[in-house]
Order: C-alpha cells, then sequence, then structure tokens
C-alpha cells in the first residue's frame, strides 16, 4: 500500500513539474536581479560561445539547416527580448530536468532500500537452512551411534547369554561333581 501512495505521489510531482517549472520562470524572469543576471549571462560575448549564447547559435544552425541552408553565418548577439525568452525556456527546462533527476534519484534510493531488505530476508532464510541441515546431520550422527550402540549391546546380551548357558551348564555339572576340576581336566 506504501509503495502506492508513493507511485502516486511521485506522478503527481511529475505531472506538477511542467506548471511549476512555468511559475518558477515567471518568478525569476520577474525579479529584478536574476533578470539582469540571466540578460548579462544570455548576451555575454565574452564567454566565447559558452551559455545561453551557444545555444542560441545552435539554434540558429538548426534552423538554417532545416530552410535548406547551408554555409556559416553570422550570429549577432541576441536582444534582450530574445534573451529572455531564451533564459526563460533555459530555466523551465532546467527546473524541468531537474525535478526528473530528483524524482529518479528518490524512486532508485527507495528501490536499493527494498533491495537490501529482500536480501537480508534471503540470507536470513538461507542461515535458517543451514542451521536446519546442521541439526538434520547432527541427529542423523546421532542416530548412527545409537544403532551402534544398539549392535554392540546385541553382541554383549549374546555373550552374556552364552556365558550365562556356560555358567548354567558349570552348575549342572557341579551338583553331579563336586568340583570344577575335572571339567579342566
Amino acid at each position: 500500500m506504501a509503495a502506492m501512495i508513493f507511485k502516486v505521489a511521485l506522478l503527481t510531482l511529475k505531472t506538477a513539474a511542467k506548471p511549476l517549472a512555468t511559475r518558477f520562470e515567471k518568478v525569476v524572469m520577474s525579479h529584478p536581479v536574476w533578470r539582469t543576471r540571466v540578460i548579462d549571462i544570455a548576451q555575454a560575448s565574452h564567454l566565447r560561445g559558452r551559455g545561453l549564447q551557444r545555444i542560441h547559435r545552435m539554434e540558429v544552425g538548426i534552423t538554417r539547416g532545416a530552410e535548406g541552408r547551408t554555409g556559416k553565418a553570422f550570429v549577432a548577439s541576441m536582444t534582450e527580448e530574445k534573451a529572455m525568452e531564451l533564459a526563460s525556456k533555459v530555466v523551465s527546462e532546467g527546473f524541468l530536468y531537474g525535478m526528473g533527476v530528483v524524482l529518479l534519484g528518490v524512486e532508485l534510493h527507495r528501490k536499493n532500500k527494498e533491495d537490501a531488505v529482500k536480501k537480508e530476508k534471503e540470507a536470513a532464510e538461507r542461515q535458517a537452512i543451514r542451521d536446519l541441515h546442521e541439526r538434520h546431520l547432527r541427529a542423523e550422527k546421532a542416530s548412527c551411534c545409537m544403532e551402534d550402540l544398539r549392535e554392540e549391546l546385541r553382541t554383549i546380551a549374546k555373550q552374556l547369554h552364552g556365558v550365562d548357558e556356560r555358567l548354567q551348564f558349570m552348575e549342572q555339572q557341579m551338583g553331579r561333581r563336586r568340583s570344577w576340576l575335572p571339567l579342566f581336566g
């Protein structure tokens, strides 16, 4: 039941991620400090093709390729509006990506926990089977020892029976004879 609730919560977060990303984008773009930083980063030519300017160049290259134009083209710095639009896309997509990574990490952590519990259970079961097997072997060994003892007792009983018969025979002979000496002679 808990796993099902967890999965529903993850699905809800995934569904809510896009509207949250849009709201996050609006907050970042409406904040004066963040807005200027994002525009500066987007328009920075001193980054030598890194960051949003590079994304802009790739976007222009892809658009030109789709239109069938070949050759290099000069890509000018972006206008403030274009920089804002691209920055808002990057912020929004970055938020979605981050949300996906976090959800994936949480799911992976939960799965690892389940696997660890499952492995512990299996190890405990294997140990219980080993213990049961050991007890069985000891009982079997004790059973074999008991059988050996029974056999020895049977042999001793036969010997005692033989001694008893001899003793009775000797007593009968003593009753007829007075001495045991003739028995040995």
